[in-house]
């Protein structure tokens, strides 16, 4: 089975720890998708990483979204997020937490789970 590539994006400060859980669920045998953890904390957000951000979202199947308590303020995210949009990518956004706001331009959230995560890569 070819697993699914996903490209990450998730708020540094706060959901890293989640991030790791999603990873973690990755590298399992079975598991029927592969994060691709190309996502950086941007020091600046200039051109050059635009441009990085955008090439390595590209080259995943779907873009999850990390839907933490302060996904909202941060700023690495909105730009990800706006590229993924902008490129048609599959958009998954996951709740770290089930009482976490969506984001402005996210209408929908799933709770996580491998299973979940898999159904919706279909």
């Amino acid at each position: 089975m070819v697993k699914k590539k996903v490209y990450i994006s998730f708020d540094f400060q706060n959901d890293r720890a989640f991030k790791n859980e999603l990873v973690s669920a990755s590298q399992a045998k079975d598991a029927s998708f592969k994060i691709a953890n190309w996502s950086t904390k941007p020091v600046n957000i200039g051109p050059k990483w635009l441009k990085e951000t955008k090439y390595h979202i590209g080259r995943c199947d779907a873009f999850v979204v990390v839907i933490g308590e302060n996904t909202e303020m941060a700023e690495g995210v909105r730009h990800e997020l706006d590229i993924a949009e902008t490129i048609g990518k599959l958009i998954i956004p996951l709740l770290a937490h089930p009482q976490n706001t969506l984001p402005k331009g996210i209408v929908e959230a799933h709770d996580w789970s491998p299973d979940t995560l898999t159904s919706l890569l279909k």
